[in-house]
């Protein structure tokens, strides 16, 4: 019996530790505010200087660079040196997807609190976040145009037909080699807002037809005037 239990554990150990370690240094690299309020500012899915994220935390150039090192040799970021500047930026969508993830687990207590500006509208990566595209998500599933099916979300063709009627392209979204829509828990609302394929590209749209504008802070979004309407009118918003 000693022996039949010996042999039972030995893979699990060697498979266990390199999690556990995986997971610790996860964990380490987060456990410093700074580098989670870099990580967070890097969640708008574009690329940033290492002076433009130290003015947006609020730290000095060389306490920003140190963060940055530690973060690439972490694998959560990725840098592209373009002439004399370094951009950087997360090192790929399921790091964006993760840091989500944690930020709508973070306080058990209730949804964490977030300025009013990101609250309302804000990117999450490379798709449309906040109390904004929540009424998005859950329109368009009430509405047909997203249909929740067990652990994943399906795009219907009238989310095709809805895509097309903003502006927006549908033929890209079918020829995307990744998940056409995917539920994203959204980390201030505590539910769902919609990612994937179809996410980027209604965010897309939004831009292109000037609905809503970056701002001038990491991940915020401005709703225009005209966005207002037409937005309200487009997702049949109550």
């Amino acid at each position: 019996m000693a022996s039949t239990a010996s042999a039972s554990a030995r893979p699990i150990g060697p498979i266990g530790s390199s999690v556990a370690s995986d997971l610790a240094r996860f964990a380490g690299l987060l456990a410093d505010q700074t580098r989670t309020e870099i990580l967070c500012a890097l969640m708008d899915g574009r690329a940033h200087t290492g002076s433009e994220l130290a003015r947006h935390v609020g730290v000095a150039p060389s306490t920003t660079s140190e963060h940055l090192s530690k973060l690439l040799d972490g694998g959560v970021v990725a840098v592209e040196a373009q002439g004399r500047h370094r951009y950087w930026r997360l090192a790929d969508r399921s790091t964006a997807e993760l840091l989500e993830h944690l930020g709508a687990s973070a306080s058990p207590l209730g949804a964490p609190a977030a300025p009013a500006g990101l609250r309302h509208a804000r990117t999450c990566y490379d798709h449309l976040a906040g109390e904004l595209a929540v009424a998005i998500y859950e329109r368009m599933v009430a509405d047909g145009h997203l249909v929740p099916e067990d652990d994943r979300v399906v795009f219907g063709p009238s989310g095709y037909e809805l895509l097309a009627g903003i502006g927006g392209d549908p033929d890209a979204v079918r020829a995307a080699r990744r998940p056409t829509a995917r539920a994203c828990l959204d980390w201030t609302q505590r539910r769902h807002h919609l990612a994937g394929a179809a996410g980027t590209a209604f965010l897309d749209a939004l831009l292109a037809n000037d609905w809503i504008r970056r701002g001038t802070r990491p991940r915020s979004v401005m709703v225009t005037e005209r966005g207002r309407v037409e937005i309200r009118a487009a997702f049949r918003l109550g």
